[in-house]
């Protein structure tokens, strides 16, 4: 009886305990104001001139902030952002071309590449990476995420063989896709998927490895 009593006073304190720091937490949560967050973020981009961009909209990003989604944004909105993404698409020094599927591959998988931490970058600048599994399904087996849509076998969806991926109509779809790596709101305004060509995260070389790997015949991708 006494073991149960002692017990009890316990278990009631440590549940008390654990009420206040909730109740301290959701305080904390509801006290951050914006401007604090901003404040935050310039205080620690501004210590390194690389991120400066960070915290500067450019004006794809100013018409997309104004809507809480796509299906908000007005036809006129969504046609300007679609034109701004399109006209600073850049393409590798020789054209559109289908790369090293094993070098798209290794971006693919890499999540490494301008990761910033508090103190300065984490990354080497020649290290890059997509980190493409955060969001996408890919290569049959391998665990991946699902915020964006399923890219196993992209490369049979898109009707790329060996036959026909170096005709005119074979050159038009991979340069579709290059274009929506390249900048993912040239045909998807305001999506979630980083703008990697346009940050200049990736090379023009760089999109065209990655290409390669989503849509090669001869990629695990497409098997």
């Amino acid at each position: 009886m006494k073991r149960l009593l002692i017990f009890a006073v316990i278990s009631g304190a440590l549940i008390g305990v654990v009420e206040a720091q909730q109740k301290k937490a959701k305080t904390e949560k509801e006290s951050v104001k914006e401007e604090e967050v901003l404040k935050v973020l310039k205080d620690g981009l501004s210590q390194d001139p690389r991120f400066a961009w960070k915290i500067q909209q450019d004006e794809a990003q100013r018409i997309c902030s104004q809507y809480s989604s796509r299906e908000e944004m007005p036809a006129q909105a969504i046609q300007r952002v679609i034109q701004l993404s399109q006209s600073e698409i850049r393409y590798p020094q020789w054209g559109i071309y289908m790369g090293d599927w094993k070098e798209g591959k290794k971006l693919v998988d890499s999540p490494r590449g301008g990761r910033f931490a508090s103190y300065g970058f984490s990354d080497k600048p020649t290290d890059k990476g997509g980190n493409c599994y955060a969001c996408h399904l890919i290569e049959k087996g391998m665990p991946g995420g699902t915020m964006g849509p399923n890219l196993y076998q992209y490369g049979k969806r898109w009707d790329i063989t060996k036959e026909n991926m170096n005709t005119p109509e074979g050159i038009e779809k991979i340069k579709a896709v290059y274009n929506i790596i390249y900048n993912s709101w040239s045909a998807f305004p305001c999506s979630s998927m980083p703008r990697f060509g346009y940050h200049g995260n990736l090379s023009p070389e760089d999109v065209a490895n990655i290409v390669a790997y989503l849509l090669h015949p001869e990629s695990p991708v497409n098997k």
